[in-house]
């Protein structure tokens, strides 16, 4: 059996795909607190007698980093065969800006292990375990200055709003980040199932990866914790899907506009996540409920095959 998990990692994120003959490809490490139960996992899967194939750093942000950064500097030795991330050469100096600095610090550390260090850009196909994963962004790391964080708007910011309203509005937010823009994106394929993973890319980067062909999901993880600044009206021109997974606790995303975007597009959609945010506050007396399904699951959300 052939399983996606995702973990509740706090604000950020943490991917689990496990596939064929005990292979494991982890994305992202959570926040800082998400630490011990990174490493416990990480145990329980050698300990099972599979392995810890690959992990691949989207970008440098600490709620993706948080994990693995917070385990090595306590001594941890990293478990993973490789680890696939950018701007490990990046200069870490004290006026970069702080996730750079961390994220510099931690290929430093794997590096001391010998832990082998793979940048990932747009157009590398590789395979791991029998599985084909094509990256489609980033090309050449964005360094544009001019660009800053988009702060992060307060979950209940249009939870008032009915479905219905916000779909028809337009998508006024738009994501700023440099760092959310060289996030790493990239189609898994195995046995017969395709899933796109995003990272925290921006919307137009995702598109132009793509390609002029429509191309069908088993499941995509939309991007930036269901933020409606990293989703586009012309996500149905170029992706077909009705499953989506949104990783978050709840706090800060996601947006309401983005299910109600995903359910214009798309019809009937199921909504997958570790944290169970829908139940605060999110519906209106007015929304209707049934024209999606969410499904609150820390750990698997996903199988095929036997």
């Amino acid at each position: 059996m052939n399983q996606i998990y995702a973990y509740n990692a706090g604000k950020g994120e943490c991917i689990r795909l496990r596939y064929g003959d005990g292979h494991n490809i982890f994305i992202d490490t959570g926040v800082t607190r998400f630490a011990d139960t990174l490493k416990r996992l990480c145990h329980e899967i050698i300990d099972a007698g599979e392995t810890l194939d690959l992990l691949i750093l989207t970008h440098v942000d600490d709620d993706h980093i948080g994990g693995i950064l917070a385990l090595l500097r306590m001594g941890w030795k990293c478990p993973f065969r490789e680890v696939r991330m950018n701007g490990a050469d990046s200069a870490g100096s004290d006026n970069a800006q702080l996730s750079t600095r961390q994220n510099c610090e931690v290929a430093k550390m794997l590096r001391k292990q010998q832990v082998k260090i793979t940048p990932t850009t747009a157009g590398d196909v590789f395979y791991v375990g029998g599985a084909e994963i094509t990256v489609i962004h980033p090309g050449k790391l964005a360094q544009d200055r001019a660009y800053g964080n988009t702060p992060l708007a307060h979950y209940k910011s249009d939870y008032a709003v009915d479905l219905s309203e916000l779909a028809k509005r337009p998508i006024a937010k738009k994501d700023t980040s440099i760092n959310n823009k060289n996030s790493v994106v990239f189609i898994f394929q195995f046995q017969g199932k395709r899933f796109l993973f995003t990272g925290d890319a921006w919307a137009e980067d995702i598109i132009a990866g793509l390609g002029r062909e429509k191309q069908r999901f088993d499941l995509v993880k939309l991007p930036h914790h269901g933020a409606v600044g990293n989703i586009a009206e012309e996500f149905p021109e170029y992706i077909s899907c009705e499953n989506f997974l949104i990783c978050t606790d709840g706090v800060m995303h996601p947006d309401k506009q983005t299910a109600a975007k995903l359910q214009k597009w798309y019809g009937k959609i199921r909504i997958s996540s570790p944290s169970d945010w829908w139940n605060r506050g999110f519906f209106t007396e007015n929304d209707d409920r049934g024209c999606m399904e969410l499904l609150c699951r820390e750990g698997e959300i996903f199988q095929w095959g036997i």
